[in-house]
């Protein structure tokens, strides 16, 4: 048994990008650890490519086979070296975590629907908020704390 350890996300893009290293001389071990799925969504982070990928994406996952993905994109991007900036998400809440969860149990709901109400509170009345904080046994420097916006 070898110790090679398989082909990484970034050896693959580089494989069908950068070095245009064929199927067949990939190793058993790299061959099963090509991920048509995450080669998509690295790719689509290339602004040059995304509407290529896209179009691709329909046939990439589930209808073709490991194989035939990867020589589909190695034959269709250019060959260069490349750098795709990951796009992370937004950030999910800019409220204190403790708040929203006050605010979630305090009027039942989820804490989505929280964080609207939060919204709204700091947008009208800030002084019925720190009302309702109050209601939790929370002191005025906890409340100060848990009413600063995280960036």
């Amino acid at each position: 048994m070898s110790d090679k350890k398989p082909a990484s996300l970034f050896d693959h893009l580089s494989f069908i990008t950068d070095k245009k290293i064929s199927w067949d001389s990939l190793t058993d071990v790299d061959k099963k650890s090509f991920s048509p799925y995450m080669v998509n969504r690295f790719l689509s982070m290339n602004m040059d490519f995304i509407e290529l990928i896209n179009e691709c994406q329909k046939y990439t996952v589930g209808q073709l086979s490991t194989r035939e993905v990867y020589k589909l994109y190695s034959e269709i991007l250019p060959k260069q070296k490349q750098y795709n900036k990951y796009i992370k998400g937004a950030k999910s809440s800019k409220y204190n975590s403790e708040l929203v969860e006050l605010m979630s149990k305090h009027f039942l709901v989820s804490q989505d629907i929280a964080m609207e109400y939060l919204d709204m509170y700091f947008e009208t009345s800030m002084s019925s908020l720190k009302d309702v904080i109050k209601l939790y046994g929370k002191s005025d420097k906890d409340i100060t704390r848990l009413l600063k916006l995280e960036k």
